[in-house]
């Protein structure tokens, strides 16, 4: 079963969204990728990752920063690449673009998109909801930035 979570962005940006979801995922037991087509957003991500509260320090690496050893040993990976991850990451956060058709080996997708990717996300919904072994969820972000669960 794989548990697919659309989180709506209102009020914040991705980066200042994944640390707290990226951090839960670990407690979880889950190795990421965090996949994102927007070089500059991944740099965004990765420097928030890096700056996050000093009690939850998030280990990961870019991809592009590190040679196939180094990257496989990451718990959380930024890539702009394809799956499978280079870290065999159970779980995707995907950032910007749309989530991959072939989600093999993967328990765990987070899809975050904002206002201008929500077409995006209605599209992917509407695939993964007629999907066998596939639970959608909606979270969409509200006053005080929350996520309240919709769906």
């Amino acid at each position: 079963m794989i548990d697919i979570a659309f989180y709506q962005l209102a009020q914040r940006r991705a980066e200042a969204v994944l640390p707290q979801l990226v951090t839960k995922a670990l407690a979880a037991g889950h190795r990421l990728v965090i996949r994102s087509p927007d070089a500059p957003l991944l740099a965004r991500i990765d420097s928030a990752l890096w700056t996050t509260s000093a009690d939850s320090f998030v280990p990961h690496g870019l991809d592009s920063d590190l040679g196939p050893a180094r990257a496989a040993g990451q718990p959380v990976l930024l890539s702009a690449g394809t799956l499978p991850a280079a870290n065999a990451a159970d779980c995707l956060a995907q950032v910007g673009g749309d989530i991959p058709d072939d989600l093999t080996g993967l328990t765990r997708v987070l899809f975050l998109f904002d206002a201008d990717s929500t077409e995006t996300a209605r599209a992917r919904w509407r695939i993964v909801a007629r999907k066998d072994g596939v639970r959608p969820a909606y979270w969409r972000e509200a006053e005080g930035g929350r996520f309240e669960k919709a769906g």
